[in-house]
C-alpha cells in the first residue's frame, strides 16, 4: 500500500507540473516570471525625504515603481512645474500653471491608466546617483529652509496605444528640483487631514523646471492609431525624443 501511494503521489506531481508548465508556454501564466502586469512591486524600500536629495530620490523612485500614493507626498501645495523653454508641449500652461493636482493627474494616468488612456507599458527612470544641494538662488530664498538640485535624466518610457501597437519616448537632458524644508511648506490640506505637519525633517519639491526638449518625429502617427481606433496590425513607432513635459500630457490625452 505504501508503495502504491507513492507511486500516485509521483504521478500526481508530475501532471501537475506538467499542466503548469503548459500553461506558461501558452502565455497564461509564468511560474518563473509572475509580474505581467504593467504595475511594479517595488523591490526596494521608499526612500525617505529627510533631505533635498532623499526627497528627490523618492520622487525618482515613486516613478520607478508608479507608486501614486506616495508621489502625492512628495509636492508641496503651491506646487509649480515649469516646460522647458522652446518645448511646444508647454504652450497651454504659459498662461495658466501647472499645479499638484495637473502633476498628480497627468502622472497617474501613466502610472494607471485614466479613462481614455492605456497605462504606459513600461517606464525605466534614472537620476545621478549622488545630488549635490545648492542653495535656491530665486529671490528671497533663504538656504537654510530652501535648496536646489539639479540632476541628469535617463527615462524611457513605452505608450500602450492598444492592440500590440508601443509609441517609445525616450526623454534626456536635465531637471531642475527646487526644495522646501517641511516646518516652511505649504502642506496640501489633504495630507494635513492625514497627519502631516511642518516637519523640519522632510523635504519637499516645490517646483520642477524642465530641462528637456523633443525632436517630434512620431507623435502624427501616434495620434492617427488612436483616431481610427487602433484598428490593423500592431504597430512599434520608432523611438523618439521627447520633452518629460510633453511625456507627462500623454498621460491625460
Amino acid at each position: 500500500m505504501t508503495h502504491l501511494h507513492a507511486k500516485r503521489t509521483l504521478r500526481f506531481t508530475l501532471t501537475a507540473l506538467a499542466v503548469v508548465l503548459a500553461a506558461g508556454l501558452s502565455g497564461c501564466f509564468n511560474p518563473f516570471a509572475p509580474l505581467v502586469s504593467t504595475q511594479r512591486v517595488a523591490s526596494t524600500q521608499a526612500p525617505i525625504p529627510s533631505s533635498p536629495a532623499g526627497v528627490v530620490k523618492l520622487f525618482e523612485w515613486c516613478w520607478q515603481n508608479r507608486d501614486l500614493s506616495r508621489y502625492e507626498e512628495v509636492f508641496t501645495d503651491d506646487y509649480r512645474f515649469a516646460f522647458a523653454e522652446g518645448d511646444s508641449a508647454g504652450q497651454p500652461y504659459r498662461q495658466t500653471p501647472y499645479t499638484r493636482e495637473t502633476e498628480l493627474t497627468n502622472v497617474g494616468g501613466l502610472f494607471n491608466g485614466s479613462e481614455d488612456r492605456l497605462a504606459a507599458k513600461s517606464i525605466q527612470l534614472t537620476l545621478d546617483k549622488t545630488m549635490i544641494s545648492l542653495p535656491d538662488p530665486r529671490v528671497g530664498k533663504d538656504p537654510k529652509w530652501h535648496r536646489s538640485i539639479r540632476t541628469h535624466v535617463d527615462l524611457t518610457v513605452d505608450l500602450d496605444l492598444g492592440g500590440g501597437s508601443v509609441d517609445k519616448q525616450i526623454v534626456t537632458g536635465n531637471a531642475l528640483f527646487f526644495l522646501v524644508r517641511g516646518d516652511s511648506a505649504a502642506i496640501p490640506q489633504e495630507l494635513v487631514d492625514r497627519g502631516f505637519t511642518p516637519d523640519s525633517t522632510r523635504w519637499w519639491i516645490e517646483r520642477w523646471e524642465d530641462e528637456t526638449l523633443s525632436e517630434g518625429g512620431s507623435a502624427l502617427l501616434a495620434e492617427v492609431l488612436r483616431a481610427r481606433g487602433l484598428a490593423g496590425p500592431a504597430v512599434v513607432l520608432p523611438p523618439r525624443q521627447a520633452s518629460w513635459g510633453a511625456v507627462k500630457l500623454r498621460g491625460s490625452r
